[in-house]
């Protein structure tokens, strides 16, 4: 949809510059009218300008929506009206792309649009399932408490995201230390050792063999290496980003020695927290199954969910659905089939999403610890090449100077 930025005076004779999504500018100068503002200029945007904006703006951040969340919803319950609270937080606002946007959906909503098909038409900032529970929480007058379960559900996920971050940083940061340290020495040290041993002209054992030779490759065709490297990288992420790609991809992640089973944990917790949100707005089962499959973070689990919600439809309910997978553990479907049958299944999913949150806090504490064996075995074996490498010739000519 064209984006227009207008030019105007407001009702108290202030001047106010803003942009607006419309079908033409008959169509914005309704709006302004309905704002009671005196337009003095409608212009049309350009597309390149709007793409360059689109590249330097700033990103907002998930806390950003979680803190405008949890605002909005402590408006609402104080009895405050949907628009008195956006132009409320509107001020409150820091982030410059955030409040336009929080503006134009203001705008929108003041010209007849319900909030839910306002926020929709910024889904790269409000997800599917944060617009459909919004939407169900309108229909049902639950907005407030709707808002609610979707601050906790973004916080949670928010927090354990950080902390498999967290997690993640100490091996990260131990592969490109060793990294560095083995290119230094390829550059510095080894060429030194080479010409002493060219010099020496005594027959090279394997290692050093290697030793040299990785030498030579990375320093005269080091842009060979590096443009192969960038191909591979860029072949990689287009690769990714096809849905083939995507789902082998995380299929991958889910294969993951270590890492693999607290990919797993991490799903099933998102996708227990994302049912029980929506189910309990009111949605109906199979449209709470289709959003879930599509933001649970994983294509394959996602994939999964899909095949449940054909069982479901065909009236297998979602327990024995469940069962018939490889993705969700017994205990998973043990409980949700518990929760089916007692008509507790929302309690249940939180008692799932609580179970698999110790977990990860453990897998996350534990990981550290997991992790420092290999790494110190690995960067022995590096260490134990490079030294066999350089001081094996070295011990050749002693042997012979005997």
């Amino acid at each position: 949809m064209p984006v227009f930025q207008y030019k105007a005076v407001d009702p108290s004779g202030a001047e106010v510059v803003d942009s607006i999504e419309a079908g033409d500018e008959a169509i914005v100068a309704d709006r302004l009218d309905d704002l009671g503002y005196l337009p003095l200029s409608i212009q049309e945007q350009k597309a390149g300008r709007s793409l360059n904006w689109t590249i330097f703006r700033r990103k907002i951040k998930d806390i950003e929506i979680i803190v405008f969340s949890k605002q909005l919803m402590t408006l609402l319950k104080a009895g405050v009206p949907l628009l008195s609270c956006l132009e409320a937080l509107t001020e409150q606002i820091e982030n410059t792309e955030f409040k336009d946007i929080i503006q134009k959906i203001y705008v929108d909503i003041e010209s007849g649009m319900s909030f839910s098909a306002a926020l929709e038409k910024h889904e790269d900032i409000f997800s599917e399932l944060y617009v459909n529970s919004v939407r169900a929480g309108e229909a049902g007058g639950a907005l407030d408490r709707v808002l609610e379960r979707l601050a906790l559900l973004m916080e949670h996920d928010h927090e354990t995201k950080a902390r498999v971050k967290s997690a993640m940083r100490y091996p990260i940061i131990v592969v490109v230390s060793l990294a560095l340290a083995f290119v230094t020495l390829m550059l510095l040290v080894v060429p030194k050792f080479i010409t002493l041993f060219t010099k020496l002209g005594v027959d090279l054992p394997l290692p050093t063999r290697i030793l040299i030779g990785t030498y030579h490759i990375i320093s005269g065709y080091w842009y060979i290496v590096l443009a192969i490297l960038v191909v591979l990288y860029f072949a990689l992420v287009k690769y990714i980003k096809t849905d083939k790609g995507a789902y082998n991809w995380d299929k991958f992640l889910l294969a993951l020695p270590l890492f693999g089973e607290l990919n797993v944990k991490t799903a099933m917790s998102r996708f227990a927290r994302m049912f029980e949100t929506l189910n309990s707005s009111g949605l109906p089962i199979l449209q709470t199954l289709e959003i879930t499959s599509k933001t649970v973070g994983n294509r394959v689990v996602g994939k999964e969910i899909e095949r449940v919600s054909y069982g479901v439809l065909q009236g297998k309910g979602l327990a024995g659905p469940l069962s018939d997978g490889n993705i969700f553990p017994p205990m998973v479907v043990r409980m949700l089939s518990i929760g089916e049958q007692s008509g507790s299944l929302d309690d249940m999913l939180v008692n799932v999403s609580q179970h698999y949150d110790m977990e990860i806090d453990y897998a996350v504490k534990n990981l550290t610890s997991l992790i420092e064996p290999i790494l110190t075995v690995v960067m022995g074996i590096v260490v134990l090449f490079l030294a066999l490498a350089i001081f094996m010739p070295m011990w050749s000519l002693t042997k012979l100077a005997q």
